[in-house]
């Protein structure tokens, strides 16, 4: 019997690997980060944004997620990522995500906790783990020809009364990353994900991870990242495979023979991430 996503972030805490969110909103995305996740035997997240999610369809996405992991028995899980509206969180909840992240880093302290606390209520009669923020984690999922301004971090007092008063299970931390790859890679804050993880006993995520320099994702895992989101690189090779084959096979009509090259890219793309994470979990 598969376990829940608590127990697999449970053991990627203890056993010092963090489970990578790949996002999605086409099924060949899909399909592509589920091969990677059944040849490695990886729990993996798919995360959808408010875009994606209305793009694919929220209900579709939870019943492909979820028959692929019952059909094929991968720990394979979907979070709504970056919610913002109560209302379409609470309808994530409803039909099935199994994670729901609830980003207020826009919001003060006072409406941010509030909220994410009301999120939770709401979640945890269904099981439903909840990520939270504090914190603006900026950028954009795109690749950027200009270069990376660090950002002014949130005071750590303020995360753990966060994760103190809200009860979220994991913390979408400022530690120096962005959203999108830029042409110089972040500086990132180790000392802030040790302590940050030492002081809200909680599971930290590092969003962002797009982009960033192996030895520093090596690093951030040791220090305590346990989940590590991936959007705008996956991206990047679906969008590459996808121009090449049309352009390789300009008479190819049908679907099926032109996404297989995206989808594989994806797989590939997927299991490099996994084994630098170290959630490959092939006995």
């Amino acid at each position: 019997m598969l376990k829940n996503l608590i127990d697999y972030l449970n053991k990627a805490k203890n056993e010092n690997f963090a489970i990578g969110q790949f996002n999605f909103s086409t099924i060949d995305q899909l399909q592509g980060i589920a091969k990677a996740s059944l040849e490695m035997s990886a729990p993996v997240i798919c995360g959808t944004s408010t875009g994606e999610a209305q793009f694919f369809g929220m209900y579709e996405a939870v019943a492909m997620v979820k028959a692929l992991r019952e059909e094929r028995g991968v720990p394979i899980f979907i979070n709504l990522d970056h919610g913002k509206d109560i209302d379409l969180i609470k309808k994530a909840v409803d039909i099935g995500y199994d994670a729901v992240h609830f980003d207020g880093s826009e919001l003060d302290i006072e409406d941010n906790i509030s909220l994410a606390k009301e999120v939770v209520d709401y979640a945890k009669n269904k099981d439903v783990v909840v990520e939270g923020e504090v914190g603006k984690i900026g950028g954009s999922s795109s690749v950027h020809e200009d270069k990376l301004e660090q950002s002014t971090l949130t005071s750590m007092d303020k995360i753990v009364r966060f994760i103190k008063e809200t009860g979220v299970d994991t913390l979408a931390l400022d530690a120096g990353t962005v959203h999108g790859v830029y042409s110089n890679s972040p500086e990132i804050d180790f000392n802030r994900i040790e302590e940050a993880s030492i002081k809200t006993n909680s599971f930290i995520v590092l969003h962002g991870g797009s982009g960033v320099e192996d030895e520093d994702i090596k690093e951030a895992v040791k220090k305590g990242v346990v989940k590590i989101n991936i959007n705008t690189e996956l991206r990047a090779v679906w969008r590459d495979a996808l121009y090449k084959e049309m352009s390789d096979n300009p008479k190819q009509i049908v679907p099926y023979k032109i996404l297989c090259a995206s989808r594989d890219a994806v797989s590939k793309k997927t299991k490099q991430k996994i084994i630098l994470f170290g959630s490959d979990l092939r006995q």
